[in-house]
């Protein structure tokens, strides 16, 4: 912006003090073009140093999978809640899925490419529990017409202040237009959800999923990022990594 406004204002006084117009419309153009260019190559240098602006980069520009990890687990070192994350005020509020591997695993919609892919928003803290009650997580996929909404109990582990446990009950809702609400299945027990999900009797008796935030930028404000995977329970979404960003 600051160099379209330079440009900008440099192109207004075109002609003053007998400069032919040509002549200045070719040196500013060229002026531009520079100044345009050494921008381009100070955000670059800056996304190459800052391992925050780097992972942005590589999920904007859609890069391969392993680059956009490689920049997570550069960033991840610098986790701004010092292992803390799971019992961070920080960590309240809606967070919108930027980037995920494994995702798909919950959702087939979540592997569609970016630009077709429903919106997916996580409720934690105070945000869920205004919406599906306290001690309560909840995710939200945005489909035409509707969303649906998955919920599960959640709490931070005994042993570790960056894990959270996920808990049941588990509840899978539809919200209709109007504020109507429809509640499709409740699962009271891990085996009970995975068997709806048609996993196998392995799955069914897997322990409960641990879901560890490894990065959480603690500013409480939009924009903030915040890096988690799973990292035990069901065997078919063990792995899988999550990259948020609060919008509330």
């Amino acid at each position: 912006m600051k160099t379209f406004l330079f440009v900008a204002l440099v192109a207004g006084v075109g002609g003053v003090g007998g400069v032919e117009p040509r002549a200045f419309t070719r040196r500013v153009a060229l002026g531009g073009a520079l100044a345009i260019g050494m921008v381009g190559q100070q955000r670059a240098a800056f996304a190459a140093t800052n391992p925050r602006e780097k992972l942005l980069a590589a999920i904007t520009s859609d890069a391969p999978e392993a680059m956009v990890m490689s920049a997570i687990e550069e960033l991840v070192p610098l986790d701004p809640s010092k292992g803390l994350a799971a019992k961070s005020k920080a960590l309240d509020g809606t967070w919108r899925l930027l980037w995920s591997a494994g995702a798909d695993k919950f959702s087939p919609l979540l592997g569609l490419p970016r630009g077709i892919r429903p919106e997916s928003m996580q409720l934690l803290g105070t945000s869920a529990t205004e919406a599906v009650g306290t001690d309560r997580v909840a995710n939200l996929l945005a489909l035409p017409g509707i969303t649906a909404r998955l919920s599960s109990g959640v709490r931070v582990a005994d042993d570790n202040d960056a894990l959270l446990v996920i808990l049941p009950p588990f509840r899978f809702e539809v919200l209709l237009p109007g504020g109507a609400q429809k509640t499709l299945f409740e699962a009271g027990s891990d085996a009970d959800f995975r068997k709806l999900n048609a996993r196998d009797a392995d799955a069914q008796a897997a322990g409960r999923n641990l879901y560890l935030q490894r990065y959480l930028d603690t500013s409480g404000k939009p924009g903030d990022l915040r890096v988690s995977t799973i990292v035990a329970g069901d065997p078919v979404i063990v792995g899988s990594v999550f990259v948020h960003e609060r919008v509330a």
